[in-house]
């Protein structure tokens, strides 16, 4: 029987959860990050909300009625750090306190580690937004990495967004091939510890661009 036909459509805060779940089992290097990061809901605080209620231009793909990829992205520089500033303590602190993260103290080495690691950025006049893709790997080798890239891409030029970065590292080959079939190219790489802990050795990390005009 043919799988589930894709359906795209644009994302909201209230697709946390599922988008959360799938950046949690794909934040290793496409694998799962459990290990290392065992509260799900914690990750999906700080690593998905701002994007879903700061963001722009974001897209889930659901099969079955599931959501299975997404794309989420901000369109400037400043909308994730002035969300940050307005709503990240609130929204922690509510968190703990209504015990949504029981295991807040192991994940405490990956969101240190975070805060810490720093890397090389495009201008953010040129290159102004930035994107997150993943699916889960059942979802994987059906078009949806194009299918929500090429609404994402059309979406901010709708917007007149002048350009687009991302980062990655050496190990994402499935997502390089996708950036380089979507005009994207190579502005800097660097080699970096961060992924050590988690995989024995550092990774060399790329930041990718994209002209819109």
């Amino acid at each position: 029987m043919p799988p589930e036909p894709l359906r795209i459509r644009a994302a909201t805060p209230a697709d946390l959860a599922a988008v959360g779940r799938i950046s949690h089992r794909t934040g290793l290097l496409g694998a799962p990050i459990g290990r290392f990061f065992p509260d799900e809901a914690l990750w999906a605080d700080v690593f998905v909300r701002p994007y879903l209620e700061a963001g722009c231009c974001n897209f889930v793909a659901e099969a079955d009625g599931r959501v299975v990829a997404y794309v989420i992205g901000a369109c400037d520089p400043g909308a994730l750090p002035r969300w940050a500033r307005t709503r990240l303590v609130r929204v922690l602190l509510g968190g703990l306190l209504r015990g949504r993260y029981p295991r807040f103290l192991r994940d405490l080495p990956y969101l240190w580690r975070s805060l810490r690691q720093h890397g090389e950025r495009a201008p953010a006049g040129r290159y102004p937004a930035e994107l997150h893709i993943n699916a889960l790997p059942e979802a994987r080798g059906r078009g949806v990495g194009s299918a929500l890239m090429a609404r994402f891409l059309d979406c901010l030029r709708a917007r007149g967004v002048p350009g687009v970065q991302l980062a990655t590292t050496e190990r994402n080959a499935a997502a390089l091939a996708l950036y380089e079939r979507f005009g994207f190219r190579v502005y800097a790489r660097w080699r970096s510890p961060f992924w050590k802990p988690y995989t024995g050795r550092a990774l060399e990390h790329l930041r990718l661009v994209k002209e819109l005009g």
